[in-house]
């Protein structure tokens, strides 16, 4: 299976590179998710395209609709099928056309237009949202019906691509001259930093400026930045909400970052260089960082970083 699907990260997580991955996925995996026995994908009726048709448990037809991003027109997509269906009855020998027909729209999430034109109509249709879940490199499927909760869980084996395979280009040298004091184990975990980062998304840059290393897109698009302090110690900034600093929620801003690349905190806000931090600022951070890992931190400042690129 993992050959006929393909994911990709996003902000919010993980999602199906495209449409074409996401029917591969819910086709293989049918009789697993709903106990529906597949029959046709792709099945052109009437000049319309089905993604999915199936056998229910009582021998009822069932459509399935997916979308891999938000769709404003399933309902009336589902309409279509639904009449063209009925007028030419195929696979008449599986299916009992006088049990109702089950119309179910598959999708990350619905346009409340899709909500307005369920409502009004005489047909009955089954919205379920889905989410791409990886927990310890761990994948599983997510489906959810948004009327009744129903969860629909399916877990499934997928080995997204190494740093070598990601094209992940050769770190500048100012990048290695950053990591001449760190030990073995903080060069390990700060490959694992620029691999996190750089693997985002493809428009993800590395910029050696002012003596640092910069990452994002475009001028003052920034999500982190690695640079040395007086002592040629490794310090790291992130772009984040204010709200983590002061609870309140405005605008992004550049935070200096006290981190062992495992455990980590917010010093203080810092607009340029080091910021005019202090020794007791930096020990009230380590302190503060007991509970706190410094992939959350990574994970805000991508998506931050992703809703302005």
């Amino acid at each position: 299976m993992e050959s006929q699907i393909k994911l990709r990260q996003v902000a919010s997580g993980w999602e199906f590179e495209s449409e074409r991955h996401l029917e591969n996925f819910v086709w293989s995996n049918l009789e697993k998710l709903f106990g529906y026995k597949p029959l046709k994908r792709q099945h052109q009726v009437n000049g319309q395209y089905c993604d999915i048709i199936a056998v229910g448990k009582s021998q009822e037809l069932v459509v399935l609709e997916l979308k891999n991003s938000e769709d404003r027109y399933i309902v009336q997509q589902l309409t279509r099928y639904y009449d063209a269906l009925l007028q030419e009855k195929h696979f008449y020998q599986q299916i009992n056309f006088q049990i109702p027909v089950t119309l179910i729209a598959v999708a990350p999430k619905f346009h409340r237009d899709n909500y307005i034109d369920r409502k009004y109509h005489q047909l009955k249709f089954q919205f379920l949202s889905f989410h791409v879940i990886c927990k310890n490199e761990r994948f599983s499927l997510n489906l959810i019906d948004v009327d009744t909760n129903e969860n629909f869980h399916l877990n499934f084996d997928y080995s997204f691509k190494t740093l070598s395979d990601k094209n992940i280009p050769i770190p500048p040298k100012r990048f290695y001259q950053l990591l001449e004091r760190c030990t073995n184990e903080q060069k390990s975990k700060l490959a694992k930093f620029r691999e996190k980062v750089l693997i985002f998304d493809y428009r993800m840059e590395e910029v050696v400026h002012d003596g640092g290393i910069l990452y994002g897109k475009g001028r003052n698009k920034y999500c982190a930045e690695l640079r040395l302090n007086s002592k040629k110690e490794l310090v790291c900034f992130l772009w984040l909400p204010h709200k983590f600093y002061t609870g309140e929620q405005v605008n992004i801003i550049r935070f200096r970052i006290w981190t062992d690349w495992q455990r980590a905190a917010i010093v203080r806000p810092a607009a340029r260089g080091l910021g005019k931090i202090t020794s007791i600022d930096i020990e009230l951070a380590k302190q503060a960082a007991t509970n706190h890992s410094l992939n959350k931190f990574i994970d805000e400042a991508l998506q931050r970083w992703f809703e302005r690129i």
